[in-house]
């Protein structure tokens, strides 16, 4: 019996360090380090039940397999890599590089995924993706702000006195922060969690606040137009650390505060009372990827960045904006040698369904690692209709899935227990090694293995050549800079050097005069089209005005509840265990007041529509649902009936290229209108 360090690859800021016990060639068990600062020896559920859930899953395909009439059929990984590269020099020949779209997901992370692009980029390019569907909206919006966004490391929230956690719900999607937290508040820091959805966080905070979705904007504005009212804002840093204040000042003097109260639809008493906490500083706040999916995101970022340089706590220990690590930033991405393709074209991830079907020239094959995009990605139905246009799927994974529907060849990849890798994290600055645990099952292969055989054929190898280690001490040279070498950092989890506990402490930003930029031009569409004229609030939902709107609900033509999609707590991504793999129905939290003007009640079936699909749903009566919304998971399969993005509209947000998933309006209608 042995253990071994390694780490976890999921789309999670944790990147839990893993430590992994051997019997005989057969992994028994995985248990968290406790000698990593950050994660401290804790697993989440889904990866302590990995073994069980994915590793040594019977649905685990372990062979090459292609379909043929649409049966899939075993073959050999000669005859596999041979059709790979057989259909990748056809479509380069007859069509060019570009027909090929490779298209990379958030499934792994880790540093030799860096050199997937590097194949690509040798054919001499290829058709890859710009943009995200989970960030990109706040980053936009804070390197405006601040020139580079940075984060605070999430132990400087210690020393906070109040900690905001705004449009997250870390108590499900980061428990390791969550955990922070928590020890915080325990020491005395008071905890405000502000969020349209009564999560597992907002009920275990202090204080809740449930804005109207998107216009976060407004409630952070109220709360400095307070701050400045009572003439409590730090003048020290506005006068010599800033530009553009009194533009900013101006965007807040179009509003009342009674009018920005109505517009966040929090009472102007519970306004004052949050401002005059948050003043009570260092108060941090910790924003989240709800706040991401809206068209205009970056201007609710601007906004609550605004907020902390107003009251002063930019540059403070304990306070801050804090949103997120870039996991690949201590990697060195020159050795995906972009500089080698001259045919290049890009893409949008966010609208990937249109784009391939507006693709000129047309995308002929499509190569895809690590990702589920007919079910994650928004219009799922449009996004497998497009990849269904192509004509050559090559999938690498390791379970079949929605997407694999429209795939004509799959390569088994192996897990994050039979590969040798580097892992950063976005939730903090260390970096974990994962070492081989256990020879890969079956004749999985790793995605360089991959990539490098199809080298060979095509007649680059050399260009590819080096085994994991050598490619791992190119990539890692900008840690190895500062220090640290290879042997240490496969050794265990490090901390690296340089970036600060407190950022900006010195006052000194990224932008070009290094000063701070408040934001100067503001302009909100009440965040989606369909909104303005259904607008209604809370508090006054029994009003004349109100009651008129609900018979617009019940009008079988308006689109009148926005679609909250939200983070299970029993999954990552739309890795759904096997209890999941069912046919049946997303359960849809609904107010009671709206089920009751529908003629609806808790367990009804229903048809949830919007203007991208419809889908058949069971219906949850939730009086902690506000009234204008609608909520539930994503991550579910259309294969099963619980695809979410069935319904989810294809746009893409104005800044940072994100996902607006939130902007989607819905109705809802009894089985028997159909």
């Amino acid at each position: 019996m042995k253990k071994i360090l390694t780490a976890c690859t999921k789309d999670c800021p944790g990147s839990c360090s893993i430590i992994a016990t051997v019997d005989d060639g057969e992994i028994t068990s995985l248990n968290g380090n406790p000698d990593h600062t950050y994660t401290q020896g804790f697993l989440c559920s889904s990866t302590s039940k990995f073994l069980k859930d994915r590793f040594y899953n019977p649905q685990r395909i372990l062979h090459p397999i292609i379909k043929k009439n649409g049966e899939w059929e075993r073959i050999s990984w000669g005859e596999a890599l041979q059709i790979a590269a057989d259909k990748i020099s056809e479509i380069i020949l007859e069509h060019g590089p570009e027909s090929i779209l490779y298209y990379q997901g958030f499934g792994a992370r880790s540093a030799l995924r860096i050199l997937n692009r590097r194949f690509f980029n040798l054919l001499g390019g290829a058709s890859t993706l710009y943009g995200t569907v989970c960030g990109g909206t706040g980053q936009a919006g804070q390197e405006m702000d601040l020139g580079e966004r940075i984060s605070h490391d999430p132990i400087d929230h210690l020393n906070s006195n109040l900690i905001i956690i705004w449009g997250r719900n870390p108590a499900v999607t980061d428990l390791h922060i969550w955990k922070i937290i928590k020890k915080a508040r325990k020491n005395g820091a008071k905890v405000v969690t502000i969020d349209p959805v009564k999560t597992r966080t907002a009920r275990a905070s202090d204080i809740h606040y449930q804005p109207k979705p998107g216009n976060d904007s407004y409630l952070a504005m109220a709360m400095a137009k307070i701050i400045l009212k009572e003439g409590l804002e730090d003048q020290e840093f506005i006068e010599n650390h800033s530009e553009n204040f009194d533009q900013y000042q101006k965007i807040l003097n179009d509003y009342t505060l009674e009018e920005l109260a109505v517009k966040c639809d929090i009472p102007l008493s519970e306004l004052e009372i949050l401002a005059n906490i948050y003043l009570n500083g260092p108060s941090s706040i910790i924003t989240g990827w709800g706040l991401h999916r809206y068209l205009k995101g970056h201007l609710i970022f601007r906004m609550i960045d605004a907020l902390a340089a107003v009251s002063g706590n930019l540059g403070v220990s304990g306070g801050g904006v804090s949103q997120g690590f870039d996991e690949f930033g201590f990697f060195d991405d020159k050795w995906a040698a972009e500089e080698l393709a001259p045919h290049h074209r890009k893409l949008p991830m966010p609208t990937i369904g249109q784009a391939i079907l507006d693709a000129e020239p047309p995308i002929k094959l499509i190569f895809l690692t690590a990702g589920n995009p007919v079910a994650m990605c928004p219009n799922s139905m449009k996004v497998k209709k497009a990849f269904k246009s192509a004509d050559f799927v090559i999938m690498v994974d390791q379970f079949l899935n929605d997407t694999s529907q429209t795939a004509d060849l799959f390569l088994p990849a192996t897990t994050f227990l039979e590969d040798q890798d580097l892992l950063g994290a976005y939730g903090h600055h260390i970096v974990s090694p994962l070492n081989p645990v256990a020879d890969p099952q079956g004749e999985c292969k790793s995605e360089l293995w991959i990539f490098q055989q199809l080298a060979n054929i095509l007649g680059f190898g050399n260009d590819m050549a080096g085994n994991s280690q050598q490619w791992l001490e190119k990539l890692a040279d900008p840690i190895l800079k500062k220090g640290i070498n290879l042997e240490n950092l496969l050794e265990k989890p490090q901390r690296i050097p340089g970036p600060p506990v407190t950022p900006y402490s010195d006052k000194q930003f990224f932008t070009e005069s290094r000063k701070f930029q408040f934001i100067n031009e503001f302009e909100m569409n009440e965040c989606n089209q369909y909104s303005e004229k259904n607008e209604f609030t809370q508090d006054n939902f029994s009003s004349k005005e109100n009651d008129s709107k609900i018979e617009n609900i019940r009008d079988s033509g308006d689109y009148s509840l926005r679609l909250l999609s939200i983070m299970p707590e029993k999954w990552v991504g739309s890795e759904i265990p096997d209890k999941e793999m069912v046919k049946g129905h997303l359960e849809l939290k609904v107010h009671p007041q709206i089920l009751e003007s529908l003629g609806l009640k808790n367990g009804d079936l229903a048809i949830l529509e919007s203007k991208s699909g419809s889908l058949e749903v069971k219906i949850s009566s939730d009086p902690d649902t506000r009234k204008d919304c609608v909520s539930t998971y994503r991550g579910g399969w259309i294969v099963h009936n619980k695809c979410v993005n069935v319904l989810t509209e294809d746009m893409i947000s104005e800044k940072g290229n994100g996902t607006p998933y939130y902007e989607t309006m819905v109705r809802i209608r009894k089985l028997s209108d159909n």
